[in-house]
């Protein structure tokens, strides 16, 4: 007699059914491994309950039951963080064993017999980073080349009015017919002056083309973001005064940033003498700063004669300016040293209404985090 089971089943039909799972599981398997991204199952404390086939690969890991962490430790933040927020996440992170390479894994809460469960998806973006540092180092290249140009025929100008000046004085130092009295010294001292005043100006656009051209490399620590601020304003205080601008700072308690203070200096700088620049009759600057977990921002809002969406499109652009005197590098300058702090750089205008610009600058602790 055939002993039943399960309300019913004999033991040669668990067997198939059996079978039939071990099928399935063997071909849900297959279909993991034949997937090009890592796909990792982990519990709470980060023990591996499953990897398929490229995730061994791209780790080296040997067997189940290890830590994720051990292999990539960047992700126990990733994963404590989900467990907390019980919302995906993403992060991107670099392993040099047994290859190196950079990966971005999205991290997915789960519940699997009444426990939490992450499952980890990890993809190769090794070939991708290699292809963006093409890319920005071409951009480069293009950006001198721009830059090339842009400088070439601004130092036109002024060496045509040099020329001009140079030859007129040559001639009346020349003539035999009109002797040099007071009337022809006066033309030729204001030759002179105009042809020095050009000279100075040759030497703004080049002083600024190397500005713009030099490699931004800060020697950054932690500091305050107020302090060189403070710094600014006070060199700049007379100045503001005398041009009828009021100032107002409201800063919360902040954190430390990561950053080089001179460099903070010549940011905030540039920013405040374009908002200066942008109110002839005086006006006002509002300066705010806030932190979030990565950033401390701080924004500029002045309340100057703005811009229009043409301008905003090219306000970056070496040589672009909207003012008549302006070399239009003041901007590329602003944004390269915010993207040397690995920043954020936002600006916000409406013509005849003013214009915001708001940096956000890496937080110290986030550094800190992400070497921990």
């Amino acid at each position: 007699m055939v002993e039943d089971f399960s309300g019913g089943d004999t033991f040669g039909s668990l067997f198939r059914k059996n079978r039939r799972l071990s099928r399935e599981l063997a071909r849900i398997e297959s279909v993991f491994n034949a997937i090009n991204s890592a796909i990792v199952v982990v519990d709470g404390r980060g023990v591996i309950n499953f990897a398929n086939a490229f995730a061994k690969r791209i780790f080296g890991l040997k067997d189940a039951g290890e830590s994720l962490y051990k292999y990539a430790p960047m992700l126990e933040e990733g994963v404590c963080s989900v467990a907390e927020t019980n919302l995906d996440a993403r992060r991107e992170f670099d392993v040099a064993y047994p290859e190196k390479k950079s990966l971005v894994a999205r991290i997915i809460p789960f519940t699997f017999d009444d426990a939490a469960s992450f499952a980890v998806i990890i993809n190769d973006i090794t070939q991708e980073k290699i292809s963006k540092l093409e890319q920005i180092e071409s951009e480069k290249i293009s950006s001198v080349l721009n830059l090339a140009s842009g400088v070439a025929h601004e130092l036109g100008n002024p060496l045509n009015s040099i020329g001009i000046h140079l030859q007129l004085a040559r001639r009346k130092l020349s003539s035999k017919e009109r002797p040099i009295d007071d009337s022809a010294r006066a033309e030729l001292a204001e030759s002179v002056e105009v042809c020095l005043s050009e000279v100075r100006r040759l030497d703004t656009i080049i002083e600024n083309f190397l500005k713009a051209l030099r490699p931004i490399r800060p020697n950054a620590s932690e500091c305050d973001a107020i302090k060189p601020l403070a710094e600014t304003l006070n060199v700049l205080s007379r100045e503001l005064s005398d041009i009828g601008i009021k100032v107002s700072v409201k800063a919360d308690a902040l954190p430390k940033v990561f950053a080089d203070e001179n460099l903070l200096k010549q940011l905030y700088f540039n920013i405040l003498r374009n908002a200066m620049e942008a109110m002839d009759n005086g006006g006002s600057i509002n300066i705010t700063a806030t932190s979030s977990d990565d950033y401390v921002k701080i924004s500029f809002a002045d309340t100057g004669c703005g811009m229009d969406e043409s301008a905003m499109a090219n306000l970056f652009e070496p040589y672009f300016t909207t003012k008549a005197n302006g070399h239009g590098l003041g901007m590329m300058i602003i944004q390269g040293i915010v993207r040397a702090h690995n920043g954020k750089i936002d600006v916000d205008s409406k013509k005849g209404e003013g214009t915001k610009i708001s940096v956000s600058l890496p937080r110290f602790e986030r550094l800190v985090r992400r070497l921990t």
